[in-house]
């Protein structure tokens, strides 16, 4: 990461004064969308190639069946394999968008005149899942160049033209550029927020939907567009708003999932009817969603067809009810890219709205995102926090940029300013809480893209949250930070903000209010609280006053 500092665009003493244009709430029009991707390895060594080539070919019937639209997206080793590749176009070429999956292999890299050198007990494999080799990070700018070229050369033999859409669990930034600048992709999609599964941890960024990633930091949302990757990004197989957040067994007791819920159709989350009816209502029917509500349903065909059968047609059978009653538009994932290019030249907010728990437990989530940061508002019994704020920064690099991965893993994020899974401790919540206890919470999205949230406590007093594009105004509630000891160590509050350090990087969170230390972190308190964390233009300054310097 960059050892640079960097502070908030917005002078020490200056906020934002008043809230009255978010007040008056208007409706915001909202596309709510979803896309079928599919995709497509031949090499990966773990099962026969019939049993692979049997889940493309029961995926392509399942679209064909129904009529759908749908993307495949097709690994080079399975570009270059007579079987795979004649499978994957019995799809009616009217309805299905093909385009690229990068995972190296051994084709792959033999084609780019690059070594391929799996490790310890992948060693004589064809395909591995960690980063060296597997992904574009294990190799410098000139082999990323060979190896992409190569795919979109092999690619435009096949089918005449260069793929539009390009997808992997993960994307290097540079990379992105590249494909963009040189072959005109139109969209990329890669995993969802995750703690090191397999060999691949992402933390921060937009929570779902899609975003301009910034050209030093594919995870981080573009600030300024001269910094931008002019193509989006998606996030991939429809994560959970309330459990995709951690190890939520480590986080909620008598969690019933091993990992973090998606709607993949292998998983709980996406083979249960009651569940894939959840995900449903959350995408489409709550009243603060806002710009783009977007779904992916999909599976690689590794898993195959008889895991895969538990969920993906009764999927289809809702998508096709949905679309049916105008809740949801089906697109390939090009389109969806091209459609989003065209209404959003700049980042955008978007909501991830869910009042309801599938879980029974109550829990309630409310995720923001914008250029300018990313917020989760979380309510658990009677308690309301933030359990989660992330900046998004156009010099914050991603770990691999322009260095080689030479281990197993990598890990991304972007700059926390709240973390609870992060910044947990025995002694420390890891949380931005308000005062009281709470009973109810509502959203409702305005214009010039806010978002109002109104709580209701045991007493029948209330508290309002309103997200803007560049800051937080809580009223009605203090705000109390606890942070673990280790996290402490590189926090301090001064001159009427927060100034944080992660992985060497500085930044600042200016904040109005009455702003203290406290033994944990900070506590900021007053009528109207108001964290900053960007200047859209529209800001102006706060009462200095009203600011305690410490």
């Amino acid at each position: 990461m960059m050892k640079k500092a960097f502070f908030a665009v917005l002078p020490t003493a200056a906020c934002l004064a008043g809230i009255g244009a978010a007040s008056a709430l208007a409706a915001v029009p909202v596309k709510k969308v979803v896309n079928i991707v599919n995709f497509v390895r031949a090499a990966d060594p773990r099962q026969s190639k019939e049993f692979k080539a049997e889940a493309l070919r029961q995926e392509v019937a399942l679209n064909r069946k129904y009529g759908f639209e749908n993307t495949i997206l097709l690994q080079y080793d399975a570009l270059v394999d007579a079987e795979m590749l004649a499978e994957a176009k019995k799809s009616d070429p009217a309805k299905t968008e093909f385009g690229l999956w990068f995972e190296m292999s051994r084709p792959h890299n033999e084609a780019a005149g690059l070594p391929w050198k799996p490790k310890g007990a992948h060693a004589g494999w064809a395909w591995d899942w960690h980063i060296n080799p597997g992904f574009l990070m294990a190799y410098d700018h000139c082999g990323r160049k060979k190896l992409v070229d190569a795919a979109f050369k092999r690619f435009k033999e096949e089918f005449g033209v260069w793929p539009k859409s390009v997808g992997s669990w993960l994307l290097d930034a540079w990379s992105m550029d590249y494909m963009e600048k040189t072959y005109g992709v139109d969209g990329f999609c890669i995993c969802r927020e995750q703690d090191n599964t397999d060999a691949y941890g992402l933390r921060g960024g937009y929570s779902n939907g899609a975003y301009y990633p910034s050209k030093r930091n594919m995870l981080s949302a573009a600030v300024d567009m001269a910094n931008a990757v002019k193509s989006p990004v998606f996030k991939m197989l429809t994560p959970d708003p309330i459990y995709n957040y951690g190890l939520p067994s480590k986080l909620y007791p008598r969690f019933p999932f091993r990992s973090p819920p998606t709607l993949e159709p292998v998983m709980p989350g996406g083979n249960r009817p009651e569940n894939v009816d959840w995900y449903f209502r959350t995408y489409t029917e709550p009243k603060g969603l806002m710009n783009l509500s977007y779904m992916q349903v999909g599976q690689e065909n590794s898993f195959g067809w008889p895991n895969i059968s538990k969920g993906l047609p009764m999927q289809y059978a809702r998508i096709a009810k949905e679309v049916a009653a105008g809740r949801l538009v089906l697109e390939k994932m090009c389109d969806t890219a091209r459609a989003f290019k065209k209404s959003h030249p700049a980042n955008c907010p978007q909501t991830q709205v869910a009042l309801e728990d599938w879980s029974g437990a109550g829990r309630k989530s409310v995720w923001y995102n914008s250029r300018f940061y990313r917020a989760n508002l979380f309510m658990d019994g009677a308690r309301l926090f933030f359990r989660d704020i992330h900046k998004m920064a156009d010099d914050f690099e991603e770990p691999f940029l322009d260095k080689v991965c030479t281990g197993w893993q990598a890990l991304y994020y972007t700059p926390p300013v709240v973390d609870q899974w992060m910044f947990r401790a025995s002694d420390a919540s890891g949380v931005l809480a308000l005062d009281g206890e709470f009973v109810s919470i509502d959203a409702e999205a305005g214009a010039d893209g806010a978002l109002e949230v109104v709580a209701k406590r045991r007493d029948e007093s209330s508290a309002k949250v309103v997200f803007e594009e560049g800051r937080i105004v809580v009223s009605g509630a203090s705000l109390d930070g606890e942070y673990a000891k280790d996290f402490r160590k590189s926090l301090a509050v001064r001159n009427g903000g927060v100034d944080f350090e992660f992985m060497g990087y500085r930044y600042r969170m200016p904040v109005c209010g009455d702003l203290r230390a406290t033994g944990k972190g900070f506590r900021a308190a007053g009528g109207e609280i108001v964290l900053v964390f960007g200047d859209g233009g529209q800001f102006t300054a706060c009462n200095a006053a009203r600011i305690s310097v410490q």
